[in-house]
């Protein structure tokens, strides 16, 4: 199994670079960016990730892996528009702990995904409450009206879903800096590692 994870890690972000210098302001940055999610998942009683924040050297500074509990057919509602707080947790760490100008490039796959799910589900899944229990088929071939009204709901949707990362996130700070301290510390954290963490008990690494 370690052999096997070690590939996955080596596939997912490159080989460790460990003659490269990373300094301790871009570690912490990366520290917080990849304990955010984390730290909204434990705490809401959900299934807890392993962490590999990559304060060694990579090609990609950190990573965040999750599986599921059970094979997933289907997503909720709750999931798709982020009601845990994932989706933008990265994002809005790095706005709530560093501030508005030291936000980084390094979550533009969130930017990019998230709208096309939002997207999906007002146009696709019928999950908007003002556009109704309907699909909508190319968006393109309907009215101006009901574009911009598609569009609005798709805004309304990833305001929602940050809104919601940024409220976790200031509820469970503590947990997040807890999570964050640990990383910048051991590098890599597991599930069972997160777990004695936010039970204030040391790690053996």
């Amino acid at each position: 199994m370690r052999s096997w994870n070690l590939l996955r890690n080596k596939i997912l972000m490159g080989p460790e670079r460990k003659s490269i210098h990373i300094d301790k302001a871009n570690k912490t940055i990366t520290a917080y960016h990849e304990s955010a999610m984390p730290s909204l998942l434990i705490t809401r009683k959900m299934r807890c990730p392993s962490i590999r924040p990559r304060s060694c050297p990579g090609p990609t500074l950190g990573h965040v892996s999750m599986l599921p509990e059970n094979d997933r057919w289907s997503e909720t509602r709750s999931a798709a528009a982020g009601s845990d707080g994932r989706q933008y947790g990265c994002r809005v760490a790095e706005e709530l702990i560093f501030g508005d100008d030291y936000i980084t490039t390094e979550p533009p796959v969130i930017l990019m995904v998230q709208p096309i799910i939002a997207k999906m589900m007002v146009t696709r899944f019928g999950m908007s409450d003002k556009l109704g229990v309907m699909t909508y088929g190319d968006v393109t071939k309907q009215s101006p009206e009901t574009q911009a009204a598609i569009e609005q709901e798709v805004r309304v949707l990833l305001k929602d879903s940050y809104e919601r990362a940024k409220n976790l996130l200031k509820t469970y700070s503590k947990e997040h800096k807890e999570l964050a301290d640990a990383l910048l510390a051991h590098e890599t954290l597991d599930a069972k590692d997160i777990k004695l963490v936010l039970e204030g008990k040391s790690l053996e690494h």
